[in-house]
């Protein structure tokens, strides 16, 4: 009896020690799946974290849209063209001028929103920006993506400029008006900042010269690779048939004999039958953001000085223009000169307008405008609707 009892009891003794072995390989083996789901799931975590922060640094887009140098201190605009906020972090600046300073890095840690810009970064930073100097500028956000600009003096060699007197042959006491272009011809990625011309230099020939306004504008504060920067005088003259005055002018800082000139030729012969007659006269720039594609009025406001001018085809059979432009863009870009009152009624219609002086030929006047008196306006476009250009004069002639 003894003996049974005994081997009952340890029966029930190997039950329970079976029993808790198996609760603790059980929790054991619990705990290990628990502990692996959990590593997968921060694995996992992880990698849709760093899937993430590679989609923003993909989507992250922007660009350094301005720099000047105010107050011999950096004043950097950078816009962001994406849709995402970034965080700006850091600025590099090197002196190209100057090999003795070392690359510098400054902190700047702002936010830009989507669609917003931020300017005056370098306007609080320890660093002296010097107009004659050439600088290496770096952008960098808090995902690493940069954007890099070469801001450079326009005395460190010749640029490419250009100047225009409209009409080079004038009537005394009539007004000729001065285009001074400046073109950004250095190497890709470099800017040119501040630029300021200095007043015409006037040489007389027997003619005289006395300025009406200009220079407009007073500065381009920054001028990107392959754009074209213009300055406008206009000037009153005065003479006899054949005298002349000289215009000469630079940009101020510029680089040493680095200029440009131009001839205005009085005549004050009036012909019984000219051949042409300059009928209308646009004088006031108007810059283009996001042109379009479908024409719109060069000057916004109806009635305003410069909007409309009355013109009278009697006795005319042909029409001659002459358009001042900036091309900036990858559009055609074309005017026309319509009836104020009635868009439907055209009178002239350009060819594809490029920089610089853009003069068509002699073309027939529609037989729907022959003999009549109508105030007409200019409208411009272009194909590819995010040009910006500029309109910067036009004239019309009538033609017998």
């Amino acid at each position: 009896m003894i003996k049974i009892n005994n081997l009952k009891n340890r029966k029930g003794i190997s039950t329970v020690v079976g029993s808790v072995f198996f609760i603790i390989v059980f929790t054991t083996a619990a705990g290990y799946v628990v502990y692996s789901m959990n590593q997968l799931d921060k694995f996992g975590e992880t990698i849709i974290s760093k899937s993430q922060d590679l989609r923003n640094t993909q989507q992250e887009e922007f660009k350094i849209t301005s720099v000047t140098k105010d107050n011999n201190k950096f004043n950097i605009t950078i816009q962001n063209t994406g849709q995402i906020p970034i965080n700006v972090t850091r600025l590099w600046i090197q002196n190209r001028t100057d090999p003795t300073w070392p690359i510098s890095k400054y902190t700047v840690n702002q936010m830009v929103s989507p669609g917003e810009s931020l300017s005056k970064i370098g306007q609080n930073l320890p660093v002296t920006a010097l107009a004659t100097q050439a600088y290496d500028l770096t952008v960098v956000t808090e995902r690493g993506n940069n954007d890099e600009v070469l801001v450079n003096s326009a005395s460190v060699k010749p640029i490419y400029m250009q100047l225009y007197v409209l009409p080079d042959t004038i009537q005394p006491k009539y007004t000729t008006t001065l285009l001074f272009a400046v073109t950004n011809n250095m190497s890709s990625n470099t800017a040119l900042t501040n630029l300021s011309p200095n007043p015409p230099q006037i040489t007389s020939y027997g003619a005289t010269a006395a300025l009406v306004s200009g220079p407009e504008p007073l500065q381009y504060k920054f001028l990107d690779s392959g754009d074209t920067a213009y300055f406008k005088w206009v000037y009153n003259i005065t003479g006899t048939t054949g005298q002349k005055v000289q215009f000469q002018t630079s940009l101020q800082n510029g680089y040493l004999g680095n200029t440009v000139s131009k001839n205005v030729t009085v005549n004050a012969i009036v012909t019984s039958q000219p051949t042409h007659f300059l009928v209308g006269q646009w004088d006031t720039e108007r810059s283009f953001t996001d042109i379009g594609t479908s024409f719109v009025d060069v000057y916004a406001t109806p009635n305003s000085n410069g909007h409309a001018i009355q013109i009278d085809t009697n006795k005319f059979s042909q029409y001659q223009y002459q358009i001042i432009w900036t091309k900036v863009g990858s559009g055609t870009q074309t005017c026309q000169l319509v009836d104020a009152a009635n868009g439907a009624n055209i009178i002239a219609t350009t060819a594809s307008l490029s920089n610089g002086i853009n003069t068509g030929s002699d073309t027939a006047i529609p037989a729907g405008l022959l003999n009549s008196i109508k105030n007409y306006k200019w409208q411009c476009k272009s194909t590819v609707s995010s040009d910006d250009p500029t309109f910067l004069a036009a004239r019309i002639w009538l033609k017998p």
